[in-house]
């Protein structure tokens, strides 16, 4: 989801607000990389058994993601509550289908990913808590890479769509889709699947980086990689400190519902 939209400006004119800006956003990224550091150094999560059939699954996940997006630059997805819809029942399909392959060597993906019922007070908790924390640096890096851009329209499509239909079916489609459907299914795929099987056999920062950059691109909207990759990054690091997906989870669906609280509520900053 697109956090928040704001003026752009060109290369050719840059504003002298530009310089006390970026001291301002290398500090941030300082202070939330100490954070991280410190946030790794009490990881808790455990590197799980993936087999073999997970990589090739995840392989051809991978594949046919990298395909839609390159589809998408050539041809822009279009939005519709039909749209909405299927890539509801796809997301779906797609959890099935992790959880029947990992099923089938034995595994369980509710132990793999830690979501046990009892872990999900405190871990909803932690989620909501690391969204507190970490939403001034999203936005913030979010902020200057549409600034940078100088696109005076770069919305979100799924942002334009809510803004242009108000009517009850559009509206709950989406929230439904962005509060349940993509903070499940996306954290399960990327966090859980991606992250966990990459960390695997590729180590913990070469997960986070491929992970990260995966979920980014798949959004198909460009100004919005540089926020959305960071929100991965700090979501990998939230599974690794809390080990349960729910906390991910409960953060992916408090940041999405917040950017849908903002539509309601000053739909002029997105405009």
């Amino acid at each position: 989801m697109h956090a928040i939209t704001v003026t752009p400006f060109f290369f050719g004119n840059l504003p002298p607000i530009l310089f006390p800006a970026t001291a301002c956003l290398a500090a941030l990224l300082a202070f939330y990389g100490w954070l991280g550091l410190r946030v790794s150094s009490r990881a808790v999560l455990k590197t799980q058994p993936f087999g073999p059939a997970d990589i090739v699954c995840a392989a051809i996940l991978a594949f046919w993601m990298i395909t839609v997006i390159h589809r998408s630059l050539h041809t822009p997805p279009v939005v519709t509550l039909s749209a909405i819809l299927g890539n509801s029942v796809v997301y779906c399909a797609i959890l099935l289908g992790i959880y029947g392959v990992m099923g089938f060597q034995g595994n369980s993906a509710l132990e793999f990913f830690g979501l046990g019922m009892k872990l999900l007070p405190k871990s909803v908790l932690t989620g909501v808590i690391w969204l507190a924390v970490t939403y001034p640096l999203i936005l913030a890096v979010q902020g200057t890479a549409q600034r940078v851009s100088g696109n005076g329209d770069d919305a979100q499509l799924i942002v334009r769509y809510f803004l242009e239909h108000t009517g009850l079916r559009q509206r709950g489609a989406v929230i439904f889709m962005a509060v349940i459907v993509a903070p499940v299914a996306e954290e399960f795929i990327f966090r859980g699947y991606f992250y966990g099987v990459i960390r695997r056999y590729g180590g913990r920062i070469p997960a986070i980086l491929t992970s990260s950059l995966l979920f980014a691109a798949i959004h198909a909207h460009l100004p919005s990689m540089p926020g959305l990759g960071i929100l991965a990054i700090i979501l990998c690091l939230l599974y690794e400190r809390t080990g349960s997906l729910w906390a991910p989870i409960a953060m992916h669906a408090c940041f999405n519902a917040t950017t849908i609280a903002i539509l309601l509520t000053w739909p002029e900053v997105m405009s």
